[in-house]
């Protein structure tokens, strides 16, 4: 099982509670992503299978289903998922799952999400290859992660954790990940990069908010989400 690094953190009710300071810096920096993810799939959601796995309490999975999207979030954290199910939106699945072995149909989805996941896992390359082979051919992976710098470790760990914008003992600096290991983990399971863009903190937002928020940057030095598509002859695992 690949279980994720700092589950307890994540496994607790309070994820859509505007008073939960845990989860503010995570309401905030998903508002973006989703900002992100109709700019580079100009996203008509009605009828496309998306696929979230490490949904968490289902930031990202519930403002899609009510979009019209038919979502599937996978995740091993229990309390989360319930808090997500109570969320009013379109029918969608939460399922408890292993993100290396997710119970869903090979090439059954659109878009597969990996959003604020990889840097949590154990074994990074075994959740972007099983993500491969839920897509479907032409289908697409979107990634966001934090990369391994020095400034990152300060902004992620000493200042965001350090102030109380993200719990504590949320991020190991040794599990962050460079964008170019991301690109040949995905490269290795049949899928090509076709967009890209940094993320960095809005410091006097973040401050003025006491949460984490984020604006585009062309360096990925600290933040970044990178986009694949699956070859259409790319082998399933």
């Amino acid at each position: 099982m690949n279980a994720l690094a700092t589950e307890p953190l994540f496994d607790r009710d309070g994820w859509w509670n505007p008073a939960c300071r845990a989860f503010a810096s995570l309401r905030s920096v998903s508002t973006f992503r989703l900002q992100v993810l109709e700019q580079w799939l100009t996203a008509n959601w009605r009828g496309r299978t998306v696929v979230d796995l490490g949904c968490g309490g289902g930031l990202l999975a519930v403002p899609l289903a009510r979009a019209g999207a038919r979502v599937v979030g996978v995740d091993v954290a229990k309390m989360a998922l319930r808090a997500a199910r109570r969320e009013d939106a379109p029918p969608w699945l939460a399922v408890v799952g292993d993100m290396n072995n997710p119970p869903l149909r090979a090439g059954s989805a659109d878009v597969v999400l990996l959003a604020d996941v990889l840097e949590h896992v154990t074994d990074p390359a075994a959740v972007v290859r099983a993500a491969a082979v839920l897509l479907a051919p032409g289908g697409h992976l979107f990634v966001n992660t934090i990369a391994r710098t020095r400034r990152s470790r300060w902004l992620a760990i000493d200042l965001a954790e350090g102030l109380g914008y993200v719990p504590r003992g949320t991020h190991r600096w040794e599990q962050f990940l460079d964008p170019e290991e991301v690109e040949r983990m995905a490269a290795a399971a049949g899928l090509l990069p076709v967009a890209t863009v940094g993320e960095a903190p809005r410091l006097l937002a973040t401050l003025w908010r006491g949460a984490v928020v984020l604006r585009a940057s062309r360096s990925r030095a600290v933040g970044y989400a990178i986009l694949f598509r699956k070859e259409s002859n790319a082998t399933r695992a």
